[in-house]
């Protein structure tokens, strides 16, 4: 099965009521289609998204502190508590060093949170594989949110970083994101061996959140 992760990140027309609002539609764009989604909602609204909407949840990130004295920090205990199944990990609005990501990984795992762990760039794709995360995303910093899709504009990105993961053995979905708008872009991802796409503005943005939702999911199969 592939898979669509909708990462809100903190646009206006979800904060708040509207972060449900999307995860529902979503979800039922989920319950008629043989395709994986799954929600990043804001950190504030993964408890209430969790309790109204019937579909997978992530955070957008997690940080590495321990402990009660933690003020701020989006620790994975608490993702897990407010209802979340896994967590974006490293998205380039959100870079973490390589060390954290490693210490982070077994706690999460711990946890049965899953990660969809994100890279910049082919060969930083081809080490983080080597992490063996249930997703691993690859998305060229220039081109999120330009409306320019990678699957178009830099196809090599795609194919080299499938092959790549491969190559490193392995056993996730590879998932390429950044300008992804309109089916076309997702049918040609997944013509270059993606597993599935990571989007966030071309829904968002839309007037007809379920409508695009369809036509993005609807092109992975």
């Amino acid at each position: 099965m592939r898979t669509l992760i909708l990462n809100f990140k903190n646009y206006g027309e979800v904060l708040g009521r509207g972060s449900v609002d999307l995860a529902r539609a979503a979800a039922r764009v989920a319950s008629s289609i043989d395709v994986e989604v799954i929600v990043a909602p804001p950190s504030p609204m993964l408890a209430l998204v969790s309790s109204k909407a019937d579909i997978p949840i992530f955070s957008q990130s997690v940080t590495a502190d321990v402990g009660d004295k933690t003020t701020g920090a989006v620790l994975p205990e608490a993702v897990k508590a407010a209802g979340a199944s896994g967590t974006i990990l490293n998205h380039s609005e959100a870079r973490l060093p390589r060390k954290e990501i490693e210490e982070l990984l077994p706690r999460l795992k711990s946890l049965g949170l899953a990660v969809c762990l994100c890279a910049r760039s082919i060969g930083e794709a081809a080490v983080m594989a080597r992490l063996g995360t249930e997703y691993l995303a690859v998305e060229p910093p220039g081109l999120i949110g330009s409306g320019i899709a990678v699957s178009k504009a830099k196809p090599g990105i795609v194919r080299d970083t499938v092959s790549a993961a491969r190559r490193a053995r392995y056993r996730g979905k590879v998932l390429c994101g950044a300008g992804i708008v309109e089916g076309e872009d997702v049918r040609r991802a997944v013509e270059l061996g993606a597993d599935g796409i990571l989007v966030a503005s071309s829904v968002v943005k839309n007037r007809d959140w379920q409508g695009k939702i369809r036509e993005l999911a609807g092109s992975l199969l």
